[in-house]
């Protein structure tokens, strides 16, 4: 039985490596400004399910990197990443939210996703969306806030493709 255990777990190891190999090359390419290749190696692992490049991609569009600058389609990406819990992307597409850039803005939509980002475990980030989170509240009803903090409670991620804690973290 724990030879079992561990075979499948040794597994599942080797088959993440060419996913966490294929998203290191990815982020390489994309921080030396070689657009195209970073945009196909994460579309490659954003078809499987793969959070950290579902956010880059948004990033990617947001920014027009290598593509005319999309800001809806940045937001369908922040937020295929968000729902499995990558906090960068949580950060991204509650700040999109706020500001209503490629989504309706949804104040209380907001205030959830800044709220869930703010609880990732990161200090700069969470800061980062501590302060976001303020400028969304500012704007705010009281029962907006208590209904986005009630949303934010009962938030949980959406396990999907190649998604998992260490890849979320990225």
């Amino acid at each position: 039985m724990i030879k079992r255990l561990l075979l499948a777990v040794s597994v599942c190891l080797l088959a993440a490596s060419p996913a966490a190999a294929d998203y290191e090359t990815g982020v390489l390419a994309y921080d030396q400004g070689r657009f195209d290749e970073a945009n196909k190696a994460f579309r490659t692992l954003a078809e499987k399910g793969h959070a950290g490049a579902e956010f880059m991609l948004g990033a990617i569009y947001f920014y027009g990197k290598g593509v005319v600058r999309d800001d809806a389609l940045a937001a369908i990406w922040f937020h295929k990443a968000a729902i499995k819990g990558n906090p960068h992307a949580q950060l991204a597409f509650g700040s999109l939210h706020v500001r209503g850039i490629g989504v309706r803005q949804d104040l209380i939509e907001a205030y959830k996703w800044l709220t869930v980002a703010a609880n990732s475990g990161q200090p700069a980030l969470s800061q980062q969306a501590l302060l976001l989170r303020g400028e969304a509240a500012a704007l705010m009803r009281p029962d907006e806030i208590q209904e986005a903090q009630r949303r934010a409670t009962n938030w949980e991620p959406i396990r999907a493709g190649l998604t998992g804690f260490r890849e979320t973290q990225q």
